[in-house]
């Protein structure tokens, strides 16, 4: 009898424990343009928010929510993507893109080349179609390091 006693608790608060569905509100973005780099390889392309959580001075910058890779054999390579923005997550869109130009899938790895990289900020968001000019014209370059 006192092990049912102490097991009803238990349950009750493992029950109110249970998982919370949030709606997530999406907002389907239609993002093409061109990208130009000096060299060919693998094309890595990151979508962040410009502004991810807080606000003032105590506003987060960037939050990556979607991130594609495109074969990239001539350039300027022409794209054409579409994006689920999540709303709630954030604002503002910027869009990160680098190189891979041996093949190790990371950007610029210690004793390897150096790899091309760049960074657009799109100001005509929020809207269905953007159009980007994405110039990788940087050298070893994170997204950190390119953003304001």
């Amino acid at each position: 009898m006192k092990r049912a006693l102490l097991t009803s608790p238990a349950l009750f608060l493992l029950a109110q424990q249970g998982c919370v569905n949030d709606d997530i509100l999406l907002y389907e973005v239609r993002v093409h343009g061109s990208v130009s780099a000096s060299e060919t390889g693998t094309l890595h392309l990151e979508f962040h928010h410009e502004q991810s959580f807080g606000s003032g001075a105590l506003a987060h910058p960037l939050g990556e929510f979607d991130r594609r890779t495109v074969s990239a054999a001539q350039t300027p390579l022409s794209f054409d993507e579409t994006i689920l923005y999540p709303q709630q997550k954030g604002q503002g869109l910027i869009i990160y893109g680098w190189i891979d130009t041996d093949g190790d899938g990371v950007l610029c790895a210690p004793g390897k080349p150096s790899e091309p990289s760049g960074l657009f900020r799109v100001s005509s968001f929020p809207a269905h179609g953007v159009e980007v000019r994405l110039i990788l014209d940087k050298r070893c370059a994170a997204v950190e390091s390119l953003f304001p």
